[in-house]
């Protein structure tokens, strides 16, 4: 075996004995899952209308007679709105009877608005590495000579590769993971008994996170002082 093909082994070795010595728990994935990410209002009405399904089954399954539902209002904000109205239309589409006027009953649902600091990718490190025989292609290309037919189409299979591997690591959903996120609770509650509770999680975009932040309350206008009153006085001379 000549020197070059010492070096490796070497390297090898060396992060090895290293790896040796910690003293704390590796850090693991956890396994493969997916998430959604929402993109658009019709992704907020596939959410409220699952919302409102599973709260329509639970007010049919309670065992006594329930007063119609009340939706509570949530803070401003362009989210909340929105699913406010398209999570009222999909409760009624189920049959839930929902009522105008605050009463014992409500549907109550909060969002928080998640976005890591960490700069810590989100994709495989090593994606080739799980290729199996795709990784020949990549290796196969600096080891052998080529004729430029041969380099276009092993540039083209490898441009197919990527995409495939990206695809496989995140999703066809546009920009894959991202490091923001939103949680969406809703709540059935009667006076202080929670009846039914569910919690989404999404992928959002960065530059839409603020859809999904409640606007601070206006400013109240300061009111104009009154102008005092004014008399005029004529001076009458002697």
């Amino acid at each position: 075996m000549n020197q070059a093909c010492w070096i490796p082994l070497l390297l090898a070795g060396a992060l090895l004995g290293g790896c040796s010595t910690l003293d704390v728990p590796r850090a693991d994935n956890y396994e493969a899952s997916s998430q959604k990410k929402a993109r658009s209002v019709q992704h907020w009405d596939v959410l409220a209308d699952d919302v409102a399904k599973r709260i329509a089954d639970k007010i049919r399954s309670y065992p006594m007679a329930l007063p119609p539902v009340y939706l509570v209002q949530a803070p401003a904000g362009s989210f909340n709105q929105g699913f406010r109205e398209l999570l009222l239309t999909r409760l009624v589409n189920h049959g839930a009877i929902v009522t105008r006027q605050p009463g014992p009953l409500v549907v109550r649902f909060e969002t928080q608005l998640v976005e890591h600091g960490s700069q810590v990718g989100n994709a495989n490190p090593t994606p080739l590495v799980g290729l199996g025989g795709g990784v020949s292609v990549a290796r196969d290309l600096f080891t052998y000579a080529h004729s430029t037919t041969s380099y276009v189409g092993s540039v083209l299979g490898l441009a197919a590769l990527g995409d495939a591997t990206r695809i496989a690591l995140d999703g066809r959903a546009a920009g894959g993971p991202t490091r923001t996120e939103v949680l969406i609770t809703t709540s059935l509650e009667r006076e202080d008994t929670f009846l039914a509770r569910t919690a989404d999680v999404y992928y959002i975009e960065r530059d839409d996170s603020s859809l999904y932040v409640p606007k601070p309350p206006a400013a109240p206008v300061a009111a104009v002082p009154a102008t005092p009153p004014t008399r005029n006085w004529k001076v009458v001379g002697p």
